[in-house]
Formats: structure tokens, C-alpha cells, sequence
């Protein structure tokens, strides 16, 4: 390798020119430490960094421009290194109703973000979604053909694939970008869960790569952590899995008024969060406690009898929220049970209940 990296720098090129001092061993060693922390900043295929990115997140993807998408997708160039191949249905269903949220909403111009790039399976010369050329409507019946395969057959992933080329060839490629293009490493709890959730729908949801855990753990020896919650609607976390927990306060982002200041909104109450993870459909404001308390008792009375593969699918009400751990310094304000974190290095997800 001509050029070995540096640990990441924010704003640096993470990349820097060896040195003679040491040997050929010494050198990649020294290669291989700093190069697997910062795997993640760069594009699977062409190894140069993600353009357009808000953050870094944990998992490595390929780029959005077309040489890599097309080696990505049809030559399957580096494809091991990116998709999760064991991930779980009830996990494949949560991504693909997050999906849905984001195409359905009237804010889907701003929110539905990163747009798919899918290789045409019938012309692999071409992008059947590109995201220079955005077409809502052709990317909604390709959904809709996911998700009717997906709340129909309990089969084998090959039956899932012939049933949907029979349906719609753009149904299985967009499956797969949904899964690949997830950068968060998002698990099923077992059912030692945590229990004061009330749901069995419990995820360990890890989105931060080594540099910024690094750089969390450094202010947490300093000045301690606790965990809050965040709530966002069902539409915005499309986005986040692939972007990260962004300070969307001022920008078109935003959803909810910014009444205390720029930052990430969090609370040490559930119930708080929840509030604001309902939200989105032109229901602008804060629900009344009892208004909580019904519609938490609603959603924990709903029975279980349905097939689990896909709950997520068949329901339009899903309210999600993280847990987060958040550094406890002098950065984040409180304000009773509403806190706000300006620094989003000092807020990384940890557990994630739908």
C-alpha cells in the first residue's frame, strides 16, 4: 500500500505517506491498527472517503458514485465486507417499515435520505434508483411488492428472492440495498430483555464508529454518563441508522420546535420521548400525560397472536425510541425531564424499543 492511514481526524485526510524508520513487519502493523478504526470513513470499493456524509457511522458501505455502486452491486466488488448477511427477519422488517414511513411522508423530499442507488437487474448498465434521478412513485411499488412477499411467505430467503423477481424485479435489489445500506449494527435482545420496557420488540442499537467511542470514552472518564432517552417518529429513522443522530435544531430537519436551544432533545423519562416518537403526522404538539399513559396501555394490550415475522409490517402504528448513553458535563442543559445535548459526540444509542 502506497499511502497507510491515520487515526481519523475530523476534517483530516486519513491518510498519511510511510516511513523508512521501521520494518517491512513493524510497517503493517502499524498499517493495520490505524486502517481497521477507520474502515468505516471510506468506500468499500474505491477506498477513497464518503462524499456527502454527515457523520461517520460504525459499519462500512460503498459510495454513492456509480463506478462503485455498480462493482458493488453487480460484479459483488467487496460486497462481504458491507452486508450483514445473518440479519434477522424481524430486524429486515423493522428496516423495511422504516423505509415505507420515510417514502410515505409528505416530508419524504427531506427525510428520505440516502435515496436508493440499485443496479437495473435487466440492464446492469444502468441505476433502476438513482438518486440523481429521483422517482418516488417506481420506488413505492417496488416497496409495496417487498412488503407483500414479506407478510406472506414465512420461506427460505431463495423462496423470498423467486417470489419477489416474479413480482417486481426491483422488488429483491431494493430489499437488499435496504439491508446493506444499513450502517448500524442493530440486534434482537433475547428474552432476558430489559423489562420495564413493556415490549418484546428490544434491540441493542450501536451506530458509533471506534473514533467516536474513543472520544466518548475519554469525556466519560472526565465527567461521567447517564442514560436518556430520545424519541423520534417512525420516518426519521430511515435516516438515522444510515446518517447518525444528527443536531437537527435550525435546519430543515427539524420537526418539532427548537424551545430550548440547538441540540439533541433527550429525557430521562420514557414517556417524555415517546411523545415526540408519535409525532410527525401533522400532530405537532406535545400529547397530554393522559394521553400518553392510554396509548401506552393501548400498545401493551395489543395481543400477541399474530405471526411476530411480520408485526411490523401489518401495523401503521409503531412508535420508536432510543436509549442513549449522554456525557453528563456542563454541555448538556436541563430543563426539568426535557434535556438537550448541543455535542452530538457526547450522545451515542445504545438499546432501541419499537
Amino acid at each position: 500500500a502506497g499511502i497507510a492511514p491515520a487515526p481519523s481526524q475530523v476534517g483530516g485526510h486519513c491518510k498519511n505517506i510511510p516511513t523508512l524508520e521501521y520494518g517491512f513487519l513493524v510497517q503493517i502493523m502499524k498499517y493495520a491498527e490505524q486502517r481497521i478504526p477507520t474502515l468505516n470513513e471510506y468506500c468499500v470499493v474505491c477506498d477513497e472517503q464518503h462524499v456527502f456524509q454527515n457523520g461517520s457511522m460504525l459499519k462500512p458501505a460503498v459510495c454513492t458514485r456509480e463506478l462503485c455502486v455498480f462493482s458493488f452491486y453487480t460484479l459483488g466488488v467487496m460486497s462481504g465486507a458491507a452486508e450483514e448477511v445473518a440479519t434477522g427477519a424481524e430486524v429486515v422488517d423493522l428496516l423495511v417499515a422504516m423505509c415505507r414511513a420515510a417514502l410515505e411522508s409528505p416530508r419524504k423530499s427531506i427525510i428520505f435520505e440516502p435515496y436508493p442507488s440499485v443496479v437495473d437487474p435487466n440492464d446492469p448498465k444502468t441505476l433502476a434508483f438513482n438518486p440523481k434521478k429521483k422517482n418516488y412513485e417506481r420506488l413505492q411499488k417496488a416497496l409495496d411488492s417487498v412488503m407483500s412477499i414479506r407478510e406472506m411467505t414465512q420461506g427460505s430467503y431463495l423462496e423470498i428472492k423467486k417470489q419477489m423477481d416474479k413480482l417486481d424485479p426491483l422488488a429483491h435489489p431494493l430489499l437488499q440495498w435496504i439491508i446493506s445500506s444499513n450502517r448500524s449494527h442493530i440486534v434482537k435482545l433475547p428474552l432476558s430483555r430489559l423489562k420495564f420496557m413493556h415490549t418484546s420488540h428490544q434491540f441493542l442499537l450501536l451506530s458509533s464508529p471506534p473514533a467516536k467511542e474513543a472520544r466518548f470514552r475519554t469525556a466519560k472518564k472526565l465527567y461521567g454518563s447517564t442514560f436518556a432517552f430520545h424519541g423520534s417518529h417512525i420516518e426519521n429513522w430511515h435516516s438515522i441508522l444510515r446518517n447518525g443522530l444528527v443536531n437537527a435544531s435550525y435546519t430543515k430537519l427539524q420537526l418539532h420546535g427548537a424551545a430550548y436551544g440547538k441540540g439533541i432533545y433527550l429525557s430521562p423519562i420514557s414517556s417524555i420521548s415517546f411523545g415526540y416518537s408519535g409525532m410527525g403526522k401533522g400532530q405537532h404538539r406535545m400529547p397530554s400525560k393522559d394521553e400518553l399513559v392510554q396509548r401506552y396501555n393501548r400498545m401493551n394490550t395489543i395481543p400477541q397472536t399474530r405471526s411476530i415475522q411480520s408485526r411490523f409490517l401489518q401495523s401503521r402504528n409503531l412508535n420508536c425510541i432510543a436509549l442513549c448513553e449522554v456525557i453528563t458535563s456542563k454541555d448538556l442543559q436541563k430543563h426539568g425531564n426535557i434535556w438537550v445535548c448541543p455535542v452530538s459526540d457526547h450522545v451515542c444509542t445504545r438499546f432501541f424499543f419499537v
